[in-house]
């Protein structure tokens, strides 16, 4: 598997362009404090007023500014973390979660599996954006600045609600998955030898699950952006939202808050207006490399299973090489061991 991704090409070049920005928006947060240029008017070298914000893009801002003279380009190295960071501890943490939940139910019998099915079937027909917006309003909407809580409370609490959301289909379909695996014949076979769950589990199960989870993984990475994406339209940035008398607006520069924020703003008056254009193009490249990345690590993992050789004991090997250098196939081992001593 190492050596098939050393020489890809394509997973190298995901991996440089997400490392890349990660560091770039983490060293804005150690070097810089995390702070973003404001830059509200543009003057000539002789002091002549040429523009106010929002400025168009220069070689100063180079994705121009905002409303607010925010420098586009510098508040999207700083929310890159966020981003990044908020789909993966989520899509992590349900994954482990649910593996906790379905793995013990899967070997249960089919009785419990079938109550367990229809008591989280419900939670399959609910929309999850409308259920999150339910949960979050009351404790991420502040009309006073002056009385929201600290970072921390807000995004544990918001990240709890995001797994939590999740766990219910996700377990159910690992609950299938496992128990479509228990139902094949290496796995029967495995049982009648004497397997102990968390041997055939851990022998059996996990290894077919592996590419499977890869897949679940970007599911899951995806589907909190796209969550994320419909509750800043929504009005419910990541981390709180504060309404001032300009209108609401994010607590951080995380890019579905900034791509909801934007959307309020829009009007077709002027291209400067279409300032969501930039964090929707940037979600739009994160999914695109995201899943090319998780794309290529499955066909590593996949290849390397398809080469991976068969490894036999030594009196397993043994008996086998006596087995074929046999003149008359139903001879016994053993029996033809002795002959030969003799």
């Amino acid at each position: 598997m190492r050596r098939t991704l050393m020489k890809d090409p394509v997973f190298w070049l995901c991996l440089i362009l997400l490392t890349g920005l990660l560091l770039l928006s983490f060293g804005n947060t150690i070097f810089r404090d995390g702070q973003v240029n404001q830059i509200s008017n543009r003057y000539a070298e002789d002091g002549t007023f040429l523009a106010t914000s929002p400025l168009k893009p220069s070689s100063d801002q180079w994705l121009g500014t905002d409303r607010s003279g925010n420098d586009l380009f510098q508040m999207m190295i700083e929310g890159f973390k966020w981003t990044i960071g908020i789909c993966t501890i989520v899509a992590i943490s349900r994954m482990t979660l649910s593996l906790v939940v379905a793995i013990p139910l899967a070997f249960r019998n089919a009785r419990v599996n079938r109550y367990l099915k229809l008591i989280l079937d419900g939670f399959l027909v609910l929309p999850l954006s409308l259920v999150s917006l339910l949960l979050l309003f009351s404790s991420l909407v502040f009309m006073d600045s002056t009385v929201v809580p600290p970072l921390f409370d807000r995004v544990s609490f918001e990240l709890i609600v995001l797994i939590l959301l999740g766990i219910p289909s996700l377990s159910l379909y690992l609950i299938a998955e496992t128990r479509q695996l228990l139902n094949q014949e290496f796995m029967i076979v495995a049982q009648t030898l004497g397997g102990s769950p968390w041997y055939r589990f851990r022998r059996h199960i996990w290894p077919h699950l592996v590419p499977t989870l890869t897949i679940v993984f970007m599911q899951q990475f995806i589907q909190t952006l796209m969550l994320l994406i419909h509750l800043s339209l929504l009005g419910i940035f990541f981390a709180g939202t504060v309404n001032l008398y300009e209108g609401v607006m994010p607590t951080i520069f995380e890019w579905s808050s900034m791509f909801g924020y934007y959307y309020n703003q829009f009007s077709a008056t002027s291209w400067l207006n279409h300032m969501f254009l930039v964090p929707l193009i940037g979600l739009a490249l994160v999914v695109f490399f995201s899943n090319l990345f998780m794309s290529r690590l499955e066909r590593a993992f996949r290849f390397r299973q398809q080469l991976k050789p068969i490894k036999l004991s030594a009196s397993r090997a043994q008996d086998e090489a006596a087995a074929t250098s046999m003149v008359d196939p139903f001879t016994p081992v053993a029996l033809k061991s002795h002959h030969d001593s003799d």
